[in-house]
């Protein structure tokens, strides 16, 4: 993992210990909502999800700040009515909880500020800290901004297919810790959202939904760490000692 940057037990979120800050990301409070609306139903469990995955990790390390890195809530074109209600919920639950909350703006998180006035929390396009920038991953700016040499972010969901001689193994969330072409850092978060299942990492830039990615990262250097509840956190090698291992 990046230096001053750890997994939280085996859960998809990372603390900057430095800071006291706990990172996560694409948690999509309202998909099922969403899913609702098109005539497609599943049970609705994405809010207490996420909030056992943030039990856990305010049990298991000092949270003074908490930081999502894009895409809390789920629908592009409004503020569902479920999705208000559980958004409410979420920051109910978090604000007591540590002494700053910070949203880092993603692409699907439009019309959240209009809840800035009645809960208190940061919404920004980028958060610096350090060493560190904190983005959604959807915008490529990584010329945007200076100062930082680890970059944090979101947005792809990245999951992970593997295969032995016998077939498929199975398909895993994970993060991507690599580098960028200008010899900067970076580590990609999975998706919090317990239905967010991922998009496949391959040896192809072209397959990955992040411009970060697509365009600065070396794909085949890229590290994937598996989250699993029974693996626990599990250090794979790099892409390029796994193409024939891969699904996709």
């Amino acid at each position: 993992m990046l230096k001053g940057v750890e997994v939280v037990d085996f859960l998809p979120v990372v603390y900057l210990r430095s800071f006291k800050a706990l990172v996560l990301a694409d948690v999509h409070l309202g998909y099922e909502e969403e899913l609702a609306n098109a005539g497609v139903y599943v049970p609705r469990f994405q809010l207490n999800h996420v909030k056992k995955v943030l039990e856990e990790a305010f049990n298991a390390v000092d949270v003074s700040k908490l930081v999502i890195a894009g895409d809390l809530k789920h629908s592009f074109s409004g503020l569902g009515k479920v999705e208000k209600a559980e958004l409410i919920k979420f920051f109910t639950y978090v604000l007591p909880k540590v002494d700053e909350v910070v949203v880092v703006r993603g692409n699907h998180d439009n019309y959240l500020p209009t809840l800035q006035r009645r809960y208190m929390f940061k919404f920004t396009e980028a958060l610096p800290l350090g060493e560190y920038l904190i983005i959604h991953g959807h915008k490529d700016v990584v010329e945007e901004f200076s100062g930082w040499r680890y970059l944090i972010f979101g947005h792809e969901h990245p999951s992970i297919s593997l295969r032995d001689s016998l077939g498929k193994l199975g398909k895993f969330p994970c993060y991507l810790v690599g580098e960028l072409s200008d010899g900067r850092e970076f580590v990609t978060l999975p998706a919090v959202g317990a239905y967010q299942t991922g998009s496949r990492i391959t040896l192809n830039s072209e397959t990955y939904i992040s411009p970060i990615l697509k365009k600065h990262a070396l794909i085949r250097r890229i590290k994937p760490y598996i989250i699993d509840e029974d693996l626990g956190v599990f250090e794979l090698p790099q892409l390029e000692y796994l193409s024939n291992y891969i699904v996709g």
